[in-house]
């Protein structure tokens, strides 16, 4: 069975690995590593089906001639110990194809992927007769020259890479199964991705063939993935119970595929089909509603088909009770209804309104509410206008003031602006000051600032040095004289003298 498994990994000398021992164990060869004198022998195995070495035309053929060449030169061009060295994968190939098929497939994916653009594939073919048949591939980090080696290619690490190179793997094997005459296919994706596009898919559908296989496919990935199982623990009890118990779940939703399969392309057409619970719902039969224009007293009723009718007895009319005064009865009767019947064709359903002239029976339902007429007060012109005013003001002020939007305060904007030109707020102070206090601070604050001649006089600088120092000279020790027009003591300087 066409299985699709396709993993990239990376030989990392930091895990302690080499790509002379890869190379030796894909190859069942016997190799030894130049740089640590380290030799790797895997020639007793006998799985080995086929060896090739796929290189860009430009690759010295000393370095491809074959795997001891190769990736000894790998290793001696890597210079860092902890660097990575080359990228491999293992590929299960589609049991359903000849040998020859399995490994031109596998050839010519290797080329159109990685040889074309740059990259030296070392490919082992193995187990090609049994019921896993797989290939090993080796690849190179850096790019191939005529001179040998170059710098690493950063771009081939991207995963989108990984993700497109295993659709391609897939793309290539189901057009080798189609060539080859069988059904099965392979899908690089997840089976919970493709049971959800499975789904997608039979829900628009055109036809039944078309709805039944997606249905199909979506019964078949409505499973859990099968786990990978090392080989070192293939033999093992437990591994063989957990592979058996997974593969009786596969084969288990292959066979409920085929009867959904059968059930759906099957079914008629008219039907409706939920794809999520697969729940099966019949359309009802058509149905139309005819309601001819009808008036009392015309003759348009006497013309039509004859329809089944039950008669209504003739009774006297009741009263209802009135719903706040139980003890009350109240005059007004149900109105008429219109009641349904159906032709004698049966195809179509006719909604006819009863034309007699008698009443009903009442109805023990609720009477129909009367529809009351509202009293409108008189009003002259002038209580009008007044009372225009008055909803007008009311609108404006209380009502409609914070909801309304669109109306702006004209004196709030002159308000909020003359406030905005004539304060500035200080961050000093901590409050709002006029704007022209505020630039006279910053201007007073500034390194170049030179006081004008008005402000000089204002504000005078100190005394002359001469001035002070003959005032200094003057005595501290005032004597008293005594004004003679007011009686009072005068201080004087000692250095004064009074002329008598």
């Amino acid at each position: 069975m066409a299985i699709f498994h396709l993993d990239f990994k990376i030989v990392k000398r930091s895990e302690g690995r080499s790509s002379v021992a890869k190379a030796a164990y894909h190859a069942r060869t016997r190799i030894t590593d130049e740089r640590t004198g380290d030799t790797y022998d895997y020639s007793r195995r006998t799985d080995l089906y086929g060896h090739f070495i796929l290189a860009p035309v430009n690759a010295p053929e000393n370095i491809v001639k074959d795997s001891t060449a190769l990736w000894n030169e790998v290793e001696r061009v890597e210079r860092q110990n902890n660097g990575q060295t080359s990228r491999y994968f293992d590929v299960a190939i589609p049991a359903e194809l000849t040998n020859d098929d399995k490994k031109k497939l596998v050839l010519e994916y290797c080329q159109k992927n990685f040889v074309e653009k740059g990259m030296i594939a070392d490919i082992a073919f193995h187990d090609l007769d049994s019921d896993n048949p797989h290939a090993h591939v080796m690849l190179t980090l850096k790019t191939i020259g005529p001179e040998g080696f170059g710098k690493k290619e950063r771009s081939w690490n991207d995963r989108k890479m990984s993700v497109l190179w295993r659709e391609s793997w897939s793309a290539m094997a189901n057009s080798y199964l189609a060539a080859a005459g069988s059904s099965e296919r392979i899908d690089h994706r997840s089976l919970q991705a493709q049971h959800e596009e499975a789904l997608e898919k039979a829900a628009v559908a055109l036809d039944n063939e078309e709805k039944a296989l997606w249905l199909a496919k979506a019964t078949e990935t409505n499973r859990p993935a099968m786990k990978r199982i090392h080989s070192a623990k293939w033999r093992s009890k437990a591994a063989q119970e957990q592979r058996a118990t997974e593969q009786a779940v596969r084969d288990a939703a292959k066979q409920e595929a085929v009867e959904v399969y059968k059930t759906f392309s099957e079914l008629d057409l008219e039907i409706v089909v939920d794809v999520r619970s697969f729940t099966i719902t019949h359309l009802a039969e058509s149905e139309e509603i005819v309601l001819p224009k009808t008036h009392p007293g015309s003759s348009t009723d006497e013309n039509q088909r004859p329809v089944l009718v039950a008669p209504a007895p003739h009774t006297r009319m009741r009263g209802v009770k009135s719903y706040r005064n139980k003890t009350k009865v109240s005059k007004v009767v149900a109105g008429k209804k219109p009641s349904v019947s159906i032709s004698d064709s049966g195809t179509n359903t006719i909604l006819k309104t009863s034309s007699s002239q008698k009443p009903n029976r009442a109805s023990r339902s609720a009477p129909e509410r009367v529809k009351r007429t509202q009293a409108i007060p008189r009003q002259d012109n002038i209580f009008k206008r007044f009372t225009t005013l008055i909803i007008d003001f009311f609108k404006q002020k209380f009502v409609w003031a914070k909801t309304d939007k669109t109306k702006v305060d004209i004196i709030s904007e002159e308000h909020d602006k003359r406030i905005a030109e004539n304060y500035v707020f200080d961050e000093v102070l901590g409050r709002h000051i006029s704007r022209t206090e505020y630039e006279k601070k910053a201007k007073f604050n500034q390194d170049d600032y030179k006081p004008t001649p008005d402000e000089i006089n204002r504000f005078p600088s100190r005394q002359n040095n001469e001035h002070h120092n003959a005032n200094r000279d003057m005595g501290l020790n005032p004597s008293i004289h005594e004004n003679k027009k007011n009686n009072s003591p005068q201080l004087r300087p000692s250095s004064y003298r009074v002329n008598k």
